[in-house]
């Protein structure tokens, strides 16, 4: 499939698309949350364009949670082998040319864009990420002008009458890198690029930069916006330190998006206003987060984990015998389940940049685990040559995986419980100073609030 066909149907894209929003919905990600998705105009001429931090995956986000078909725009240099490239147009993906491309190479965008023409003018929604690249901050960057102009230079190709809308999308992980995170998707209110034509008509650039800043300003409700240079660890720690204390001040039922997002920009609404007002505290309250992360860190604890009691003997026996029990069905479970996963575990390590850490997970496991699936079922076929076992078999191995995470996850909280405990028995200093510096940084951030 090259350019040409880009926008019309096709039925092994369509399988694949419905495989891989099975494994993007279902296995990938324990909880997907979306929110005004109702605000997305049916039958109607689309952009849609969102924050871009996770590589690969936020693509995904647009293909797998609104109801629309989808072509998207990437980088030109991800296309320089014929065999990618082609690849990549089967997946639906415009190549956009930049000027460190090269000048003969920009102009090829005359061709996509009369591309994105016939895509947007046919209802096929279009998907842009206005940063250009994806970025490991929780914030968003300055916008490029893209998208802007495939929306003008669309509506100029209609007569100015297509009423396209440009549709604001909010993304935020729970985890970049984590298999089974959360994912919540925040759809913001279109904007309409009518109004905008007088401008354009007038003046194109300042038509561009005012819809551009639009897009800007809606974006930015939808997601965190660590605005901060010099001191973001501060308020990324802060989010999950205090997040707790954020609930109960808002009176939200969980820490779960999308109540999570809200506390999240409140404290961080309040900490911009501390930092305004308060500068030369700044530093020395980041030291003492950071002091606070490292020894935690250093320790194999974590945030929920110092926040409890330490658990008695009696309580961590409880909690072994359990996991001696339960052991068995970990085992078998892990044994039938370990290669694709923790090959896609493996390779994502590798990755010198860890945004793409997930996107690498994410197709490996989706492509190694039903290949693995299907020739440990056809090793238990030769074996017993019994459709009732082979069937069992089939039916179990995706349980059992899950029930050997599940029981994986445990063991590791258990194993942080136990080191906790350890240490205030063994090592009452290093308890103390972590419990102070805990208590020293809730109280400072309670400040905040008056």
């Amino acid at each position: 499939m090259g350019i040409n066909r880009i926008d019309k149907k096709s039925y092994p894209y369509l399988f694949l698309k419905h495989f891989v929003a099975f494994w993007h919905n279902h296995v990938f990600y324990q909880r997907i949350v979306i929110q005004n998705r109702d605000q997305i105009p049916e039958n109607a001429h689309l952009i849609f364009t969102g924050n871009h931090q996770n590589a690969l995956m936020d693509a995904l986000v647009f293909l797998f949670t609104a109801k629309s078909r989808m072509v998207f725009m990437a980088r030109s240099d991800i296309y320089k082998k014929p065999f990618i490239g082609a690849i990549l147009y089967f997946l639906r993906m415009l190549p956009i040319f930049r000027i460190k491309d090269g000048f003969s190479e920009v102009k090829k965008n005359d061709k996509i864009f009369q591309k994105t023409i016939d895509v947007i003018k046919n209802k096929i929604g279009l998907v842009i990420m206005p940063e250009g690249n994806h970025g490991d901050k929780r914030r968003l960057r300055d916008l490029k002008k893209g998208f802007a102009r495939i929306a003008f230079q669309t509506e100029e190709a209609n007569d100015f009458q297509l009423n396209m809308q440009v549709i604001p999308v909010g993304i935020d992980y729970s985890n970049y890198e984590n298999f089974r995170s959360e994912l919540f998707v925040n759809f913001g209110k279109p904007i309409p690029v009518s109004d905008y034509y007088e401008s354009y008509k007038n003046a194109p650039a300042i038509a561009i930069n005012q819809i551009k800043e639009q897009l800007a300003e809606s974006l930015i409700p939808l997601m965190v916006q660590i605005k901060s240079e010099k001191h973001y660890d501060l308020y990324n720690e802060l989010r999950e330190i205090y997040k707790n204390e954020m609930i109960e001040k808002m009176g939200f039922p969980s820490s779960e998006q999308p109540f999570k997002l809200q506390t999240d920009k409140e404290l961080i609404s309040r900490l911009e206003i501390f930092e305004e007002e308060h500068p030369e505290q700044m530093d020395s309250f980041q030291k003492m987060v950071l002091r606070y992360r490292d020894n935690i860190q250093k320790q194999k604890l974590s945030y929920n984990i110092v926040r409890e009691k330490t658990c008695s003997n009696i309580g961590l026996l409880g909690k072994l015998l359990l996991l001696v029990l339960a052991s068995p069905i970990f085992l078998i479970g892990w044994i039938l389940n370990y290669i694709p996963f923790g090959l896609s575990i493996y390779i994502g390590l590798k990755m010198k940049d860890p945004q793409f850490k997930s996107s690498v997970k994410f197709v490996i496991s989706m492509i190694f685990w039903p290949l693995f699936h299907f020739l440990e079922t056809l090793i238990v076929w030769f074996i017993f040559k019994d459709w009732t076992i082979v069937l069992g078999f089939f039916v179990a191995m995706p349980i059992l995986g899950i029930l050997a995470r599940g029981y994986w996850v445990s063991f590791k909280k258990y194993l942080k419980a136990l080191r906790w405990s350890r240490l205030k028995k063994n090592n009452i200093g290093v308890y103390q100073s972590i419990k102070n510096n805990q208590q020293e940084i809730l109280s400072k951030t309670a400040t905040l609030f008056g």
